[in-house]
């Protein structure tokens, strides 16, 4: 948004983060040879449903639906065009703790299910006298 108005403004500011939410998200840069911009390869993304196709696949898919969705969904928010309809940072910020929240439930029950599979594998070892 600086290149189009020559001002650094909170605003700015905001549709930067937004850009920089969904560089992390993709794994891509915000410009392609293409010449389209990260927000419009997203927004049509989007449009289709499938996060799986926004979403960096070096993630493997270990990571909560959710809170991919209200990441993106922040960042298309920080990145609207007029910037009376962006979120303040405030307000981002909170949507991001919620989106973490999620994440960590999702860790700490994918850890709690490793553990409890690798008991049961350990239990049946040992029934079988190996």
């Amino acid at each position: 948004r600086y290149c189009v108005s020559g001002r650094l403004t909170t605003s700015s500011d905001v549709f930067s983060f937004g850009v920089v939410l969904l560089e992390i998200v993709t794994g891509e840069p915000p410009i392609l040879p293409t010449h389209v911009h990260i927000v419009q390869r997203v927004k049509e993304k989007v449009i289709m449903g499938n996060i799986e196709t926004i979403v960096d696949p070096r993630l493997h898919r270990q990571y909560d639906f959710s809170s991919i969705w209200k990441v993106v969904d922040m960042a298309l928010l920080c990145t609207r065009e007029s910037s009376s309809e962006r979120p303040t940072m405030s307000m981002v910020v909170s949507h991001l703790k919620d989106a973490l929240e999620l994440e960590e439930a999702r860790a700490s029950a994918s850890t709690i299910s490793q553990v409890g599979s690798n008991a049961d594998l350990s239990i049946s070892w040992v029934a079988s006298g190996r």
